[in-house]
């Protein structure tokens, strides 16, 4: 994924080469492999990729594959190097020290922020992948509403994964089931909570060859009441309101403001960030703080509002912007009414 490019940096940069440690989901992003534990070496004409003797050696194209063992550190020991590039969010201090033995004439530079840069806007191949992701989302979804005979948050949960798992994937994170008032909690951790009227939040996500999806849907158990009825139509329309504003070079705040303007005195009950970037991370760049849209972005729209000890509600679909917005989690949006 686009190392050619990253290289092409390095030489621009003057930086004899990078080095990125476990777990740094860069080093999944180049390989498109998950290794227990490894070194990624990235020069502006080569790259090695180091793993252990528990994990398969992958073959990667333009990447030398090779074990590393006792005494690795002697072995990579240069004293010509002279610029390194770092991820500097996510090296350790232990690393930093022993890269500095190993590379002792060496400084170091912080390579991150073009690291961000190059996998925030996917390639054709990570779009496919991301939507194949969200495909098996959204038919788990379908799935439960469909064969509904859940008991417990976790029966919930359990279902979800299930179904995610027997499709070849993995779980993007911990499944968010939340009955009533849990929903209220936007990070809810799903427990054996008996289930009880009213709404439930349901956040989950399949991650397909590294690749992960992100989906929020509501479900009713039992009959609403007019206003709750109301209050699930004002936060829908909040979203399709943001939705509808996104085009090329917009700001994502202006998204953000839109939906909050949406749900008028409600707002202050939307505690959360409009929408994050996704791809081998849940989140990622593009920030919404910080960027604008541009072509091949994959982000979430995530209006929520949340009313302390009552019940919270959030609706998300992950995205992507291709001069045109295409919706991948395709769920339907209408709230299901379920019998318990």
């Amino acid at each position: 994924m686009k190392l050619s490019e990253f290289q092409k940096y390095l030489t621009k940069q003057n930086i004899n080469l990078t080095f990125l440690t476990s777990p740094d989901p860069n080093i999944t992003y180049f390989t498109q492999t998950k290794p227990s534990h490894a070194f990624l070496i990235i020069k502006p004409k080569e790259a090695e990729f180091l793993v252990t003797k528990l994990d398969a050696k992958p073959r990667i194209k333009n990447i030398a594959t090779n074990y590393f063992t006792t005494g690795w550190e002697k072995k990579l020991s240069n004293n010509k190097i002279k610029t390194i590039g770092i991820n500097k969010e996510l090296l350790s201090v232990h690393y930093q020290e022993k890269l500095q033995k190993i590379y002792p004439k060496a400084k170091f530079v912080d390579v991150s922020n073009q690291l961000k840069l190059l996998r925030s806007q996917k390639t054709p191949e990570e779009t496919k992948k991301i939507a194949k992701a969200c495909k098996i989302t959204s038919e788990a979804f379908n799935e439960l509403i469909n064969n509904f005979k859940c008991k417990t948050e976790q029966d919930v949960a359990f279902f979800l994964e299930k179904y995610m798992k027997d499709k070849g994937c993995e779980i993007a994170f911990p499944t968010i089931a939340a009955t009533s008032k849990n929903g209220a909690i936007p990070h809810h951790v799903t427990s054996n909570q008996k289930l009880r009227k009213g709404f439930m939040v349901l956040d989950f996500g399949a991650c397909y060859k590294n690749y992960n999806a992100d989906m929020t849907r509501m479900v009713y158990l039992g009959k609403p009441s007019k206003e709750e009825k109301e209050f699930y139509n004002l936060l829908l329309n909040s979203q399709l309101a943001a939705i509808e504003e996104i085009k090329d070079k917009q700001k994502f705040m202006h998204l953000d403001k839109t939906a909050r303007s949406k749900l008028g005195k409600y707002n202050k009950y939307f505690v959360h960030s409009l929408g994050h970037g996704i791809g081998v991370e849940v989140h990622e760049d593009p920030k919404f703080k910080e960027h604008i849209i541009n072509q091949n972005h994959v982000f979430t729209i995530e209006p929520g509002i949340y009313f302390k000890n009552k019940f919270g509600m959030r609706i998300e679909d992950t995205l992507v912007f291709k001069g045109k917005t295409k919706i991948l989690t395709t769920a339907p949006k209408e709230l299901p009414l379920l019998r318990i």
